[in-house]
């Protein structure tokens, strides 16, 4: 044992090793910083510190006053404070080491450098303009000088940043922007402007350095990604008010609305001497202010609005629509508080406290005007992003946690009221019901924003005291935790039992090759009484089902007929998509239409052979592979390992990327889909252990054990080899046959089938004998240049599979277009009107 740990140690001292060999000019900058600033750090305060400071550091007045140009790169080797030397060295250690490794020792020198010096000359020419056009902000911090070595670092990681893939470079890009943003926008300082500007620097020089070509166009990315980033950027700007907190003086855009969330503690016995009259004095408003934030109860308060942002944060990155609208709620209401505060809505506040909040920050108001429509923004984004959230927790949910909100507010706003006039001598003066009917909103929002509200009762006595700091804390702190709860439940309609029913029932053996499908985020399920069940989404008001009903093959038709008339009570249109022929000859022969909309390819393992000249190919691949030392790895993804499940997500982002439409969805599975544990994957990793591709296997059941395999999800990196998706696909047929598993299904192209003399064509293509089908061979001909549906059957007749059609059944023929459309939307729930409209008139 003591030998394992030892190799292990000698491992990583290896690899520790190998790593600081590779970044030399990483060390010496960080050698230069610590030997620059520990030399400064041990002088005694004196003329000759001053003198240095003076020199190194840099500022408006020192470049463009005292002409000491040498300052814009020596302020990045010096820092004040040991505390602050701690976090310099450690940023230059992550992030200029990070981008050295992925640029070379060159580049980062060079961009180094000139982020340094064009990112802080280009700062000082914008601080610059504001002073020429005399801007408060610009002119009081001319005179400042600053030294700060994460310029440089900021740009040099956004240089590297085009050097990396596109997972990597999205998140980079986006929140190290917007965590810089927030520095600007909150604090202002010069050295925030510096580094956005560094940052920009850095961005175009790895772009011209890496010969990327710009491209102006709406980044691609996954449902999955974008979400992430969504809830990046609302957990970065709910940290923003916090970036105020530490740094009050700012002069940021976004200052005033920072400065709401803080203020100083006092006492309220002597704010009510001070305010017994209605002469509301400068000294008394500034007091009334203070005394709002007198004890802990008040500091949360303030501090719990940004908790719950941060919590939404966390739910909109797992999908969930409450998280969204939460999310949208509190920034309505953030945009709203400020417009009152800033006196933007004087009928809601008296004439005295305007006119005296408007002298006294006239400097600012171009600030408080964005402070106050900053937040609304965010709300409007959050809105525009429905459409990156499954339906499955959708308005139900919302709704009901808007009611659980609502009731929270009521139950905790009638305990302090009855608790307050209970104790109603304990307010000063004595307090009436009306009184505190008025004061009781003013205990639910953070304390800063009623800075310059008139207060009409204070709370003395201690019951008072403690009743008035804690219901605004109590009910943020219930909504918190409504709001996970909320989060974590992830049935349609908050019913849990539905798809636990339609799990067991596949489980069981009930569904046939594309039932597990069933299974994914989006369906809800209705149940027949005879035990059967039918997976459906309603789109523009068809009912949508996913594949066979569910249950024993022979009640199919019987539970289609009811689910038919469960619809039609509803208002629905059916739309039974990708039935067997045997269900659609039953639909058939009661009065329904139908129309082919692909072929399922099926391989049985037992008799598949690699033999014969047909296979030649699937051989070549397969010998490739070996020769190349790429392996295949079968397992679920919770066991392939955060690093393999990495690189299946970047590799799923260069996929999305190259298409020119968003991701589909429907009956294309996506990363969310791998994460089911009965999924299994079979993974392709090369000899130096990098994920060449990926694909994904839907299993189908008899009595609880896998009787076959349908692909679902397939990636591979733009530059792996040739023949990888064949040697995958080999590899589970091989593994499906040596483990007697009956069949594996390569599943159906969406809108694509085989003719009867072997060549492809267009889904219920014009000419055969579905005349009513224009709409899906329109659909088949627009979205083939983009997603390829026809050269990914043609890929698996490699296979020699065997053709099953699917089939669409309808019963009324004039509801065609209209389920055309419902499906259109169903694969691609995330487009746009302007990129249909795009898409379709440059394709027809």
């Amino acid at each position: 044992m003591s030998n394992e740990r030892q190799d292990a140690r000698r491992r990583f001292l290896r690899a520790a090793g190998r790593m600081a060999r590779s970044i030399p000019v990483t060390w010496a900058v960080i050698a230069l910083v610590l030997a620059a600033s520990i030399v400064r750090i041990s002088m005694h305060p004196g003329r000759v510190r001053g003198g240095i400071d003076a020199f190194v550091s840099t500022g408006f007045d020192a470049v463009f006053v005292q002409h000491d140009w040498l300052s814009t790169i020596t302020s990045v080797f010096f820092v004040w404070n040991p505390v602050v030397l701690v976090f310099a060295v450690l940023a230059l250690l992550l992030g200029m080491g990070w981008a050295e490794r992925r640029m070379g020792h060159l580049r980062t020198a060079i961009s180094f450098v000139v982020v340094t010096v064009v990112g802080i000359v280009l700062g000082l020419l914008f601080q610059a303009a504001g002073v020429v056009v005399d801007l408060y902000s610009a002119e009081i911090t001319r005179t400042h000088r600053t030294v700060d070595p994460i310029i440089g670092v900021v740009g040099v990681v956004m240089a590297a940043s085009a050097f990396t893939g596109p997972l990597v470079k999205r998140r980079v890009r986006i929140v190290g922007f917007a965590a810089i943003l927030v520095f600007v926008l909150y604090s202002g300082q010069p050295s925030d402007v510096y580094r956005l500007f560094a940052a920009l620097v850095g961005l175009l020089l790895g772009m011209a350095m890496a010969r990327t070509r710009i491209v102006v166009r709406r980044p691609r990315a996954t449902r999955r990604e974008s979400r992430t980033l969504l809830a990046a950027l609302v957990a970065v700007t709910a940290l923003g008010p916090l970036v105020t907190i530490a740094s009050p003086t700012g002069n940021g855009v976004l200052n005033p609305l920072g400065l709401l969330f803080r203020d100083p503690l006092r006492d309220y016995a002597a704010i009510a001497a001070h305010c017994q009259t209605t002469d509301y004095t400068k000294h008394c408003v500034n007091a009334l202010a203070l005394s709002r934030l007198d004890g802990p109860g008040a500091v949360l308060l303030t501090l719990l609005p940004l908790v719950a942002l941060l919590v939404s944060a966390w739910g909109i990155q797992r999908g969930r629509r409450v998280a969204l609208w939460l999310a949208v709620w509190i920034n309505v209401a953030l945009a709203l508080l400020a417009a009152i505060y800033f006196g933007f809505f004087p009928l809601l506040s008296s004439s005295t406290y305007t006119a005296f909040q408007t002298a006294a920050a006239e400097d600012y108001r171009p600030f408080e005007i964005v402070s106050a429509l900053v937040p609304l923004a965010i709300a409007a984004l959050l809105v525009a992003s429905l459409r990156l959230f499954p339906d499955q927790i959708g308005r139900g949910s919302a709704l009901r946690f808007l009611g659980i909100v609502v009731g929270l507010f009521v139950s905790t706003s009638a305990v302090y009221l009855a608790i307050a006039y209970t104790v109603r001598d304990q307010f000063t003066p004595r307090a009436s019901l009306g009184d505190l009917l008025l004061d009781l909103p003013e205990r639910f929002v953070p304390v800063g924003f009623l800075s310059f509200e008139p207060a009409d009762i204070f709370p003395t006595g201690p019951v008072a005291v403690i009743a008035s700091q804690w219901v605004g804390p109590v009910f943020w702190v219930s909504a918190i935790v409504a709001a996970v709860v909320a989060m974590r439940r992830v049935s349609p309609l908050g019913s849990v039992s539905d798809a636990s029913r339609a799990r067991e029932l596949l489980v069981a053996g009930s569904g046939g090759t594309l039932s597990w499908m069933t299974t994914w985020s989006g369906n809800h399920y209705w149940f027949a009484p005879d035990g059967g069940a039918v997976a459906y989404r309603v789109v523009n008001n068809v009912a949508i089902t996913t594949g066979d009903p569910l249950g024993r093959p022979g009640g199919h038709p019987a539970t289609a007929h009811a689910f038919s008339t469960f619809c039609t009570d509803h208002g629905w249109t059916p739309a039974f998509y990708s039935v067997t022929v045997e269900l659609r000859d039953e639909l058939v022969a009661a009065g329904w239409s139908s129309m082919r909309v692909a072929e399922e390819t099926v391989v049985h393992p037992a008799a598949w052979s690699l033999e014969g000249k047909k296979m030649q190919d699937i051989r070549t691949s397969i010998n490739r592979a070996v020769k190349e030392g790429v392996r295949a790895e079968w397992g679920p993804y919770s066991q392939l390992g955060a690093f393999v499940t990495a690189q299946i997500r970047e590799i799923s982002e260069l996929w999305v990327a190259e298409k020119d439409l968003p991701e589909m969805g429907f009956t294309l599975g996506s990363t969310d889909e791998l994460i089911d544990p009965e999924v299994r994957l079979m993974v392709a990793i090369g000899a130096d252990n990098r994920v060449e591709g990926v694909t994904s296997w839907l299993p189908t059941f008899e009595n609880g054990v896998v009787v076959g395999w349908t692909l679902d999800f397939m990636r591979r990196r733009p530059d792996s080899m040739n023949g990888l998706m064949e040697f995958l696909i080999a590899q589970t047929i091989l593994r499906a046959r040596d483990e007697q598993v009956g069949f594996v299904s390569l599943s159906g192209a969406p809108l694509a089938m085989s003719a009867a003399d072997g060549m492809t064509g267009s889904a219920a293509e014009p000419g055969s004998e579905e005349p009513t089908a224009g709409i899906l061979s329109f659909l088949s001909r627009t979205l083939e240049p983009v997603y390829g549906f026809q050269s990914l059957l043609r890929f698996k007749m490699k296979f020699r599979p065997e053709f099953h059609e699917l089939y669409l059944c309808y019963r009324d023929p004039l509801n065609l277009p209209n389920i055309g459309l419902a499906l259109a939307r169903a694969y691609l729930p995330t487009l746009s009107a302007r990129q249909a409209l795009r898409t379709f008139s440059t394709r027809e």
